[in-house]
């Protein structure tokens, strides 16, 4: 197995998060014997052009994860995780190795995302410098008052659903990082875009879900575990 130390192009698995909304971190629990987080995994390490992955996980849970992760195909870190989500990214960025050039950013809650959106984003991220995948809107989008009043209605058209992985130029995340303070961003394009770069935007995927609730939790686990778990 090669040496992460070697790799151009790093895949970066969030998996640090407490996961309160769906009952307590979520991307440990298990269907067909593998954790949601593994599923997340091994589709990333299935595509080729991914060298190796930087694994974010809560400090208490680095070793049993490295331990999981023994059997990849692919070299592998594992790194603690911070308060929020843009500190885990940060964290993540942090660890890539020196002559990593391209970097994807996944959340483990995606375990479905396939190996032809993956390259897709990637592809659009060489071309461009960083690319999002997002779906389209189908319900009528509104905007709220502070009060919760309805506001007025949005173009539906113009809008989409943002979704991972993300993928970046490596000199691109890393210089959005350190011209902004901010650590609320939900997502690591927002950093990019608010550092004055574009984002290009590729074709997602509806199966491409993320586990947020207890329902979605039980969803994901029966379909994981139906589809060879």
């Amino acid at each position: 197995m090669s040496s992460l130390a070697r790799c151009t192009t790093v895949a970066i698995l969030l998996a640090g998060g407490e996961g309160v909304r769906s009952g307590g971190r979520k991307q440990f629990r298990k269907a067909g014997g593998r954790s949601i987080l593994r599923h997340a995994a091994d589709g990333l390490a299935a595509v080729r052009e991914i060298g190796g992955l930087i694994v974010v996980v809560p400090e208490d849970a680095i070793a049993s994860t490295r331990r999981e992760l023994a059997a990849i195909d692919k070299p592998f870190e594992v790194v603690a995780g911070g308060a929020t989500r843009n500190l885990s990214s940060r964290n993540g960025v942090a660890a890539l190795p020196t002559k990593c050039r391209w970097v994807l950013i996944h959340d483990a809650a995606r375990p479905f995302a396939s190996v032809a959106l993956i390259r897709r984003v990637l592809r659009a991220a060489k071309a461009q410098g960083a690319a999002i995948p997002a779906v389209a809107v189908s319900d009528s989008t509104i905007e709220c008052t502070t009060d919760g009043s309805l506001k007025r209605y949005l173009p539906r058209e113009r809008l989409g659903a943002v979704q991972t992985p993300q993928a970046f130029a490596r000199e691109r995340i890393e210089t959005a990082f350190a011209r902004s303070r901010r650590t609320d961003f939900t997502d690591d394009a927002g950093a990019v875009l608010r550092a004055g770069h574009e984002v290009a935007v590729v074709e997602g995927e509806p199966g491409n879900l993320k586990i947020t609730s207890p329902e979605q939790l039980a969803r994901a686990l029966r379909e994981l575990k139906r589809d060879g778990g």
